[in-house]
C-alpha cells in the first residue's frame, strides 16, 4: 500500500465527511425506520480509539457505527472483496483495509502484515480503527469467541507508552430486528472505555494473561451491550419468546413500548429469567419450546404473523371498511411507485444471487446508494423541463423520497390488511383454532414464570 494512503489513512478526510453527511448518513436513515443510539457521549471524540462491535450483518455493521459516531475509523473486511481496481479505490476512500484469513488461502499473517503496520500508523497519529472481534459475521443471538488479534495490537499500539493511558477500546453492540429487511430498526449501543493501559503491567509480566483478561472483559460488556442467548437446546425457544412476550412483559412491568432502553431491557430480562427456569426446570422448559415451535409452524405453513393472532377477532365489515379507505391512498400509491419503483426494485434483485444472507442488506444498501440519486436526478430534470409552474418545478421534486416512503408503508398495509382477511377466513379450521389455543397456553405459562 502506497504512502499516499498512508497519509490519507492518518488525518482526517473533507471529502469523506462531506460523503457521510449528505449521502451515506440520511441514506442509513431512509434504510432503517428508526436508528436508537445509547452511550455514545462515552466514547472520545479524538484520540486513538479502537471500536471493537458485535459483527451480525457485513458492512451494515461498519456503517451502524460511522453514521453514529464522526471518528472516521479505518475498518477492516475480508480480502476476497478487494479485487478489482475501481472497488479497491472506493474501499480505500471509505477507510477499509484488507484483512486476509486462513481460508482465503495463502500465508494470512504475511498478507496481513501491511494492513497491521498501517492500523498501528493510524493509531499512533491519534486516530480510530474499527475491528471486529468475532471474526465472523454471524445472525444467532449470541456473542462468538473473541479472536486474540485486537487485543495482541492494541497491546502492541499501547506499547510505546507504558501503563499511561492512550489507546481505548469502545465496547460496541448491534442489534437489527431484522438484518435482511428494508425499514427494520437498528440500534447501537457504546459501551464504557476500556483503557488498554490497565493491563499493560499484566502484559510485561505475561502477556498471554494480559490478552486473556482483555479479553473477558470486553466480552462481558458486549454481551451487556447485546441480545446474547447462551442455551443452546432451547436456543430457538428463547430467540422467538423474547419478542412474542416483549409487548405483554413491558406492560407487566409498566414500561414504555416505545422506549428502545426499555424493549431492550425487558428483552434481556426475558432472556435470563428463561434460561434460569431451563436451568431449573429443563423437561417443563423443553415441552414449552415444542408448544412454542408447533405454533409458528402453523401461522407459518398459513402465512400469518404472530400479530394477526394477537389482535383477532376480525369481522368482514371491518376489513371490509378499512379496504375502502386504504382506496383513499390509492393514488398516492400510483405516485410513489412510478417515482421509486425502479431502483427498489432493481436494488432488492441485486441481492438475489447472493449467498451469504448477512451480506443481503449490505448489496441492497450500496446498490440503493447509488440507484436512488442517479434515477431521481433523472426525474428531477424531466420535472423542471415540463412542468410548468416554478411552483410546480420545486414542489414535483420535493415529493420524490415521502411518495415512496408512502408507498412502501401502503404496501405493507394492504398486506397486513390481507392476512386479516387471510385469518377471517380461515379461523374455523381446526388448525388456526389450535394456534389461538396454543398461543393463549404459551402466555399463561409464560406468566407463570415471568
Amino acid at each position: 500500500m502506497s504512502k499516499t494512503l498512508e497519509q490519507k489513512l492518518c488525518k482526517r478526510s473533507p471529502g469523506y465527511s462531506f460523503l457521510r453527511n449528505v449521502l451515506v448518513r440520511p441514506a442509513m436513515y431512509l434504510y432503517y425506520r428508526n436508528i436508537d443510539v445509547t452511550g455514545v457521549e462515552l466514547v472520545p471524540n479524538s484520540g486513538a480509539v479502537i471500536f471493537a462491535p458485535n459483527h451480525q450483518n457485513a458492512l451494515m455493521d461498519a456503517l451502524a457505527i460511522i453514521c453514529t459516531k464522526d471518528n472516521q475509523p479505518v475498518f477492516v473486511a475480508r480480502a476476497d472483496i478487494f479485487k478489482k481496481p475501481l472497488l479497491i479505490a472506493i474501499l480505500n476512500f471509505l477507510r477499509i483495509l484488507p484483512i486476509y484469513r486462513k481460508r482465503d488461502g495463502g500465508s494470512s499473517s504475511d498478507n496481513n502484515q501491511e494492513t497491521f503496520e498501517l492500523i498501528l500508523k493510524v493509531l499512533d497519529s491519534q486516530h480510530s480503527v474499527g475491528i471486529m472481534p468475532e471474526g465472523v459475521h454471524n445472525k444467532v443471538k449470541r456473542l462468538q469467541m473473541l479472536q486474540k488479534g485486537i487485543f495482541r495490537l492494541a497491546m502492541q499500539a499501547q506499547e510505546r507508552y507504558g501503563n499511561s493511558p492512550n489507546i481505548k477500546i469502545i465496547p460496541v453492540g448491534i442489534e437489527y430486528t431484522n438484518t435482511k429487511k428494508f425499514r427494520s430498526a437498528l440500534s447501537v449501543r457504546y459501551g464504557d472505555v476500556i483503557e488498554v493501559s490497565d493491563y499493560y503491567d499484566h502484559f510485561v509480566e505475561n502477556p498471554a494473561r494480559a490478552y486473556k483478561l482483555m479479553q473477558d472483559k470486553l466480552a462481558e460488556k458486549l454481551k451487556a451491550a447485546i441480545i446474547h442467548i447462551d442455551s443452546e437446546p432451547n436456543y430457538v425457544a428463547i430467540e422467538q419468546l423474547r419478542t412474542l412476550y416483549l409487548k405483554r412483559a413491558i406492560q407487566k412491568n409498566s414500561l414504555s413500548v416505545h422506549s428502545a432502553e426499555d424493549r431492550f431491557q425487558t428483552q434481556k430480562k426475558i432472556i435470563s429469567v428463561l434460561q434460569k427456569y431451563e436451568l431449573d426446570n429443563p423437561d417443563e422448559m423443553s415441552s414449552l419450546g415444542c408448544a412454542v415451535a408447533e405454533y409458528f409452524n402453523i401461522i407459518q405453513k398459513h402465512n400469518l404473523r404472530d400479530w394477526v393472532i394477537e389482535r383477532q377477532p376480525y369481522t368482514l365489515a371491518g376489513i371490509a371498511g378499512r379496504g375502502i379507505f386504504a382506496l383513499l391512498g390509492f393514488p398516492f400509491w400510483i405516485l410513489g411507485m412510478l417515482f421509486n419503483y425502479l431502483p427498489y426494485k432493481f436494488s432488492a434483485l441485486s441481492s438475489r444471487k447472493v449467498k451469504d444472507p448477512q451480506f443481503i442488506s449490505t448489496v441492497q444498501f450500496v446498490a440503493g446508494l447509488v440507484l436512488f440519486p442517479l434515477y431521481h436526478f433523472i426525474l428531477i430534470v424531466l420535472m423542471v423541463i415540463f412542468i410548468p409552474p416554478l411552483w410546480g418545478k420545486f414542489l414535483a421534486p420535493a415529493t420524490l423520497l415521502p411518495l415512496g416512503l408512502f408507498a412502501y408503508r401502503y404496501y405493507i398495509s394492504m398486506k397486513k390488511l390481507g392476512a386479516q382477511f387471510r385469518f377471517w377466513a380461515t379461523q374455523q379450521k381446526q388448525e388456526i383454532k389450535k394456534a389461538v389455543e396454543l398461543r393463549k397456553k404459551i402466555f399463561e405459562k409464560m406468566e407463570e414464570i415471568f
